[in-house]
């Protein structure tokens, strides 16, 4: 079977992730990478060389590529590239490790990384571009919203719901039933029992809110 030929967005430490996930997957045929900083263009990124910026993609639309996957960490940045490379013409691609265990009727949107060792069960719905990281686990009839990271190790029970472009730090934890409002962060660690509200920051056990989301105010 032919290879999807593939661009992708971002050459730092997360875009490493996206592309042994692409690689493992077997399907596509990376074309190369694209970066916004500018002294990477020429250069070879694990085994890949950064073809340029946003404009220099935007120049390969209709050159043949099959897709574009945006592998940058931050929510915000990755949310605002994402529907730039949207509104370029190219189809937006996710990366699903071959180990990652998803169950029945669960929906992803386009977009999305779901990395080594997640479980997703069944019933759950996971928007665009979405970052689920290494080992976490979201259990039945879940809702996580486009924009948002789960960081390595996050584990949400039943009938959770994540709003947009939130981040959950390492090895938190969602009780059932509880919500968590859009442009929030949840601190590493974090065990958080009651609702959330929109664009706060909540740490500990049992999570409390400490302050605003100064960066999602914008948004």
């Amino acid at each position: 079977m032919k290879k999807k030929r593939i661009i992708v967005f971002g050459a730092g430490g997360h875009a490493k992730v996206v592309v042994d996930v692409l690689e493992q997957m077997g399907i596509y045929q990376i074309v190369g990478l694209v970066d916004d900083s500018v002294e990477l263009k020429g250069t070879v990124r694990g085994g890949y060389s950064v073809l340029g910026n946003k404009d220099d993609l935007a120049g390969m639309s209709g050159a043949g590529i099959d897709g574009v996957i945006v592998a940058l960490g931050d929510n915000y940045r990755r949310k605002l590239v994402h529907e730039e490379v949207e509104r370029m013409g190219f189809r937006l691609i996710s990366a699903i490790h071959p180990s990652a265990v998803i169950g029945s009727r669960v929906r992803i949107g386009a977009g999305t990384l779901v990395v080594a060792g997640v479980v997703v069960n069944v019933d759950t719905e996971i928007g665009e571009n979405v970052i689920v990281n290494t080992g976490a686990t979201i259990d039945h009839d879940c809702r996580i919203a486009a924009h948002v990271h789960l960081s390595p190790g996050v584990h949400l029970a039943g009938r959770v719901s994540i709003g947009e472009a939130s981040h959950l730090g390492i090895g938190a934890v969602v009780l059932p039933n509880i919500s968590v409002g859009r442009h929030c962060i949840v601190g590493a660690g974090a065990v958080v029992r009651e609702n959330l509200p929109d664009k706060v920051v909540a740490v500990g056990n049992p999570a409390r809110i400490i302050k605003q989301n100064e960066v999602a105010l914008g948004f």
